[in-house]
């Protein structure tokens, strides 16, 4: 018998964090936080007492919504290792300085100090074993790993513990233009008994050449009208495959970034391993001949050119004093717009100005694809058949709508939480469902 009890990240978008009990030992899969305008909602539903008798934790990747409480383990009592990858332990140092910047303009202050950040310790999964291959966590405990495809240093792990499987997929894409992504071989898989399933986007069955295409074409049409098109995004993951997309597509259009994003690119160079050679190599070659990077000043600058460019910056929700000044710069033509392509949180300036019936500049959404709908989620369950699923990572009216299609196609256990619910399972069985809200 084991459970998964959903501290956060299901039911939601944001601070991801599983605790999984296999008998006497138990893990944590990701400890993440969630920006938007309840402060009770911002950090996982922590129970010190299982933080302090954990076996030890995964870390999935980098981005904030799966990380940035790492150190709340630690303030609670935790004395283990994180075990991750060194790409995503080199880019954490920009998530942490990033959040801290956050809370401190929130006039909060973060739950844990800077002592207990420097007392997480980090173990390689590459160090252990080659993606695809076992490695012995501790007696008695294996853990099998290989890229999500979502970002360089992303990962999906599969766990056996005295013979009890699980997978996390962590965050998953297969449709990546750069990034690498597998999954286990399938004679790891025969008997799984639970899988965590990336959901990000329910029950949506738009295909990453349809949202392309829709992306491309609204660029063009900003463009067109005599306006500059301004995409923030994160500084690792999809900013790259975006601006090769409309590198490739735009080959006569101006395009720009921040140093942020320069930074971000000169560490893909060094982790190779993580991206899909050829397409690496050309866009090396787009990168050296089309992106010019510019300091803050400079895109302020820039924005008042008459010849109109592409600008992409490494903020995604706008949360920076550099975002709002090149906000209000964008603000003075009628014929700017900005173009946000994830998930936008409540409460940032980016959600504001995107709810505005008429914003100026113009805000608009076209996702690029960076998790799993609707049919890579049935994909999924068709490649791994585990006995029990949970979809997490989207509100739960959305996961539920993906839970009946799901159902109605004849996939059976699979399941809709939220933080605080409890799933016990008993061999080939559900023992209980249960919330603690």
């Amino acid at each position: 018998m084991f459970q998964v009890e959903v501290w956060g990240g299901a039911g939601e978008h944001g601070r991801s964090c599983y605790h999984v009990q296999f008998g006497q030992r138990s893990v944590l899969l990701d400890c993440g936080v969630k920006k938007g305008q309840k402060k009770e909602e911002t950090y996982p539903k922590l129970d010190a007492d299982k933080v302090r008798m954990l076996t030890t934790v995964f870390l999935s990747h980098a981005h904030e919504d799966h990380s940035m409480a790492i150190p709340l383990l630690y303030r609670h009592g935790y004395t283990g290792v994180v075990w991750t990858t060194r790409s995503t332990v080199r880019q954490l140092a920009n998530y942490y300085a990033k959040w801290q910047q956050y809370v401190q303009d929130a006039g909060d202050e973060l739950p844990y100090t800077s002592e207990h950040m420097e007392q997480v310790r980090y173990r390689f999964v590459e160090d252990m074993a080659p993606p695809g291959q076992w490695f012995t966590v501790e007696p008695g405990m294996q853990a099998c790993w290989g890229p999500s495809g979502h970002l360089a240093g992303s990962i999906w792990l599969l766990l056996c513990v005295d013979g009890q499987t699980l997978f996390y997929s962590g965050d998953y894409c297969q449709d990546s233009r750069l990034l690498a992504a597998n999954l286990p071989d399938l004679r790891y898989v025969r008997d799984l008994q639970v899988g965590i399933l990336d959901a990000a986007y329910a029950d949506d069955e738009a295909t990453q050449e349809q949202l392309v295409d829709d992306l491309v074409s609204a660029c063009k049409q900003v463009l067109e009208r005599g306006g500059h098109v301004w995409l923030p995004v994160p500084i690792y993951g999809r900013g790259h495959e975006i601006i090769d997309v409309l590198a490739e597509a735009l080959p006569g259009t101006e395009i720009v970034c921040d140093t942020g994003l320069e930074v971000s690119f000169q560490a893909m160079l060094e982790e190779e391993q993580w991206f899909k050679t050829e397409e690496l190599h050309l866009y090396k070659q787009r990168w050296s001949s089309r992106v010019q990077v510019l300091t803050r000043e400079q895109l302020l600058h820039k924005s008042t050119s008459l010849k109109k460019a592409i600008f992409v910056t490494s903020d995604p929700m706008l949360q920076s004093k550099a975002s709002a000044k090149l906000v209000e710069a964008f603000a003075t033509s009628p014929n700017n717009a900005l173009i946000m392509t994830g998930h936008v949180y409540p409460g940032t300036l980016a959600a504001r100005l995107l709810a505005a019936e008429q914003s100026v500049p113009r805000v608009l959404h076209y996702r690029y694809k960076v998790h799993q709908g609707l049919p890579d989620v049935a994909r999924m369950l068709d490649g791994l058949k585990p006995k029990f699923s949970l979809l997490v990572h989207a509100p739960k009216a959305k996961t539920d709508r993906l839970k009946a299609k799901l159902t109605a196609r004849g996939y059976d256990h699979v399941y809709s939480c939220a933080p605080g619910d409890q799933l016990v399972f008993c061999g080939r069985t559900l023992g209980t469902a249960t919330s603690n809200d």
